[in-house]
């Protein structure tokens, strides 16, 4: 009965903090809601005001895709967060603290990524593409970019960068357990493996399968090479240590 009482009090404690995350997801979605506005003229590119809608509802489902995708993103990670805090007491020091290392580098890596690489990608990417749109000879075109077609192309990048940390983290962790020739061997069911999980993550359409499960076909691929590079640096060291003599501790006696 006691190790009953025990699970029970347990449980009501991860649900009382899986609570407090559900709770905050709420309020920082009424919040982003707000602010939509200004977070829609945030992400978008330096210079550009301009947006066309094609539906009634268009607007007002955008604004509730993005306040979405913003608290729940938050919310994940305060939820990760609980649970950590739920587990801390169960765990050895040393396992305490390499969790909380992670978490923290985890965290560190986001805020750069979102604070620096993600606007210079929107930027180079929209410059990329709209040289497409304004140089065609042949006839007069006009281009009116769509809100909620740009914010789609936006979160097909935002997932792309979100999986990038888990894919390395999983790809190291799978290194150390296997070899580089199953590697190279099984390369076309990675390849299979990856299109599988964004068809199952994205949308039913090819291009955001393509924009998912390339970038993690790239980590593979680049994993391998480093993994060579690594192997050869390592024979490198090997090949110019110095031999270490052996020093008989009699003849100094003598």
């Amino acid at each position: 009965m006691k190790k009953l009482h025990l699970s029970i009090f347990y449980l009501q404690e991860l649900k009382y903090r899986l609570l407090y995350a559900a709770a905050g997801t709420i309020l920082l979605f009424f919040i982003t809601y707000q602010y939509k506005q200004a977070l829609i003229y945030i992400i978008l590119p330096q210079g550009l005001s301009h947006f066309i809608t094609a539906g009634l509802t268009e607007i007002f489902f955008t604004y509730m895709q993005l306040c979405s995708i913003i608290s729940i993103s938050f919310g994940l990670i305060t939820a990760i967060l609980q649970i950590y805090l739920f587990l801390r007491p169960g765990l050895y020091s040393f396992e305490s603290k390499i969790v909380l290392n992670i978490l923290i580098c985890t965290l560190l890596f986001y805020t750069y990524l979102y604070t620096t690489i993600f606007p210079l990608l929107i930027k180079f990417l929209w410059e990329l593409f709209l040289t497409y749109s304004q140089n065609f000879a042949p006839i007069h075109l006009t281009f009116e970019p769509r809100l909620n077609d740009y914010l789609e192309h936006v979160q097909h990048l935002n997932e792309v960068l979100c999986l990038s940390l888990p894919s390395i983290i999983t790809l190291n962790l799978l290194q150390r357990y296997t070899k580089k020739k199953l590697w190279v061997k099984y390369r076309g069911i990675a390849y299979i493996a990856a299109f599988s999980l964004a068809a199952f993550i994205t949308p039913p359409d090819i291009l955001s399968q393509v924009f998912i499960g390339f970038p993690i076909i790239l980590f593979y691929e680049l994993q391998i090479i480093f993994w060579a590079l690594y192997k050869q640096y390592q024979e490198q060291l090997l090949i110019w240590q110095p031999v270490k003599t052996y020093k008989n501790p009699l003849r100094n006696k003598e």
